[in-house]
């Protein structure tokens, strides 16, 4: 069994794997960095280490919405660096079975299947699994 973290962006229900979550902070003392690529929200200080937040709304190509204290950042690792990953909501932890993973058919529209995991059904929502070092790799939004 697999432990994942469930979240939200928009209407999307996504999750990623747990072991490479290393905290979930409320979205503040964010400090913009002028002329940052789209998905790059800005950076945040945590104890010392500068760590770039990834706004996934603009990622994904979803409609923008402001930041406030009520969305979170999700501190993920890929390949010794830190990364933080913007979302509009925290859902739940859950564990799977490896076959319980659909591969991804085709992404979601717009979304290029290179990011995703797969797919699974939780309770009664399909959720699509992030692969957050493809996901962390992929230099432009990763819409088609």
């Amino acid at each position: 069994m697999n432990r994942y973290l469930s979240f939200q962006v928009g209407d999307l229900r996504l999750a990623v794997g747990l072991p490479l979550v290393r905290q979930v902070l409320r979205f503040e003392n964010v400090t913009a960095v002028p002329q940052a690529p789209q998905p790059v929200e800005g950076i945040l200080n945590l104890g010392g280490e500068v760590v770039p937040v990834i706004n996934l709304r603009a990622y994904l190509g979803l409609p923008s919405l402001e930041p406030s204290t009520r969305h979170r950042v999700l501190i993920a690792e890929r390949a010794g660096g830190k990364y933080g990953l913007l979302v509009d909501r925290v859902r739940e932890i859950f564990e799977l079975e490896e076959t319980s993973i659909a591969p991804p058919v085709g992404g979601l529209p717009g979304l290029k299947a290179e990011i995703l995991e797969g797919m699974a059904k939780v309770g009664e929502v399909l959720l699509y699994i992030l692969d957050l070092s493809r996901l962390l790799a992929v230099e432009s939004p990763a819409v088609e």
